[in-house]
C-alpha cells in the first residue's frame, strides 16, 4: 500500500521490476523506522540536561507536598483534581529523571 503510493509510474514498465520495488519498499520502511525507535530508546540526553532534571526531580517532592497542602488548608475547590496533578507531576519528573541518569539501568545491574 505504501509502495503504491511512492511508486506511481507508468504502466510501461515491467511488471515484475514494479513488484520487485514494491516489496523492497515495503521491507524497508518498517526497518528503517524500527531502527528510528532502537536509536530513540538508546540516547542519552546531554550533561547539561541530566543534570537540570535531577535538580528538578530534587525539589519536586517538596514542592508538590506543600502545594497539596496549601490546597487542602485553603479547602480549594478543586483541591482533589489538583493534588491528583501534583502526583502524577512527581511521578513523571522522577520518571524523567531516571531515563536522564540511568538510574533505571544501573538499579537493574
Amino acid at each position: 500500500m505504501l509502495a503504491e503510493i511512492f511508486l506511481h509510474v507508468p504502466q510501461t514498465h515491467n511488471p515484475k521490476e514494479i513488484n520487485m520495488w514494491k516489496k523492497t519498499l515495503e521491507w524497508t520502511i518498517p526497518l528503517a523506522l524500527a531502527g528510528i525507535m532502537t536509536g530513540c530508546a538508546t540516547y542519552r540526553p546531554p550533561a547539561q540536561i541530566q543534570s537540570a532534571v535531577a535538580t528538578v526531580n530534587r525539589h519536586t517532592p517538596e514542592y508538590v507536598t506543600e502545594a497539596n497542602k496549601a490546597l487542602r488548608e485553603v479547602g480549594h475547590p478543586d483541591a482533589e483534581r489538583l493534588t491528583g496533578v501534583g502526583l502524577r507531576l512527581q511521578t513523571a519528573v522522577d520518571t524523567l529523571d531516571q531515563w536522564a541518569n540511568g538510574s533505571n539501568q544501573e538499579a537493574g545491574q
